[in-house]
């Protein structure tokens, strides 16, 4: 099947997948605005935050800023919420800096504090799906980011996850917390314009010069998906199989699968 669909529409590699190398990202306002802000926060912020519904490019964003870290100065870790206590929090951040983790939470505490000092990088934790950290570990970043009486940012902590990761720090005891956070970003789907460029784009890297989707094809696309990159992949990757079956040599509005 795969060898049938890239020969029908004459492309090197299945279009809209998730493996696309960060030089080859699409370049909307949107991404370039989230990297430039998580760029310059590492230099002096302690924590950032960045959210987005399901599918609207934060693993690409979080992908593409950790290409772009000046690997001289700064020390990228990527951790995923799970639903992990304060301990666990502080023993996965010395995992990645290659510290043995002691078992009891007050030693653990304690090694992270004189790792961090001493190091002679800066750690920047993306702390992605955050909203399924656990509370603790949570109202727990506040200490974990105070070094030097707030003097200097020693380590950063980049909290990404989806739109109920706000509402669950709108709530008053993580008040402290939100208050240390300045910069922060919430992520829309794309609009009409860059939905089009996007799929042309899509087929573009895939191997494929000339656009395949008709004009109100793409203006479906951008109806039904609502911008969000995710749901453009699919119904395109969908559209291109039943596409290449059928023997369809433009995708228009009606070729399209159902939702």
């Amino acid at each position: 099947m795969k060898d049938t669909i890239l020969n029908f529409y004459g492309l090197k590699l299945l279009p809209f997948g998730k493996e696309i190398a960060s030089a080859e990202l699409f370049r909307t306002r949107t991404l370039d605005d989230a990297i430039a802000m998580l760029l310059l926060g590492m230099e002096g912020e302690d924590l950032l935050l960045l959210t987005g519904s399901i599918g609207c490019g934060k693993s690409v964003i979080i992908r593409a800023a950790m290409a772009a870290v000046d690997q001289n100065r700064y020390l990228p870790i990527y951790l995923r919420g799970c639903l992990m206590r304060e301990a666990d929090l502080y023993k996965l951040i010395l995992v990645e800096l290659k510290i043995e983790a002691p078992r009891s939470l007050t030693r653990a505490r304690l090694a992270f504090t004189n790792a961090i000092s001493s190091l002679s990088r800066k750690p920047v934790v993306f702390l992605d799906d955050a909203q399924d950290v656990g509370q603790e570990a949570l109202l727990a970043l506040k200490a974990m980011v105070n070094f030097s009486q707030d003097s200097k940012s020693l380590i950063t902590v980049i909290l990404t996850g989806q739109p109920e990761l706000r509402t669950l720090l709108s709530y008053s005891h993580f008040l402290s917390l939100r208050q240390r956070i300045k910069l922060d970003m919430h992520l829309a789907g794309m609009d009409l314009a860059e939905t089009c460029a996007y799929i042309d784009h899509g087929l573009k890297i895939a191997g494929r010069p000339t656009p395949l989707f008709s004009d109100s094809a793409k203006m479906e696309l951008f109806k039904r998906s609502g911008g969000i990159a995710r749901q453009v992949n699919s119904l395109c990757y969908r559209s291109i199989v039943e596409g290449a079956i059928q023997h369809r040599e433009i995708i228009d509005s009606n070729d399209l699968p159902e939702s």
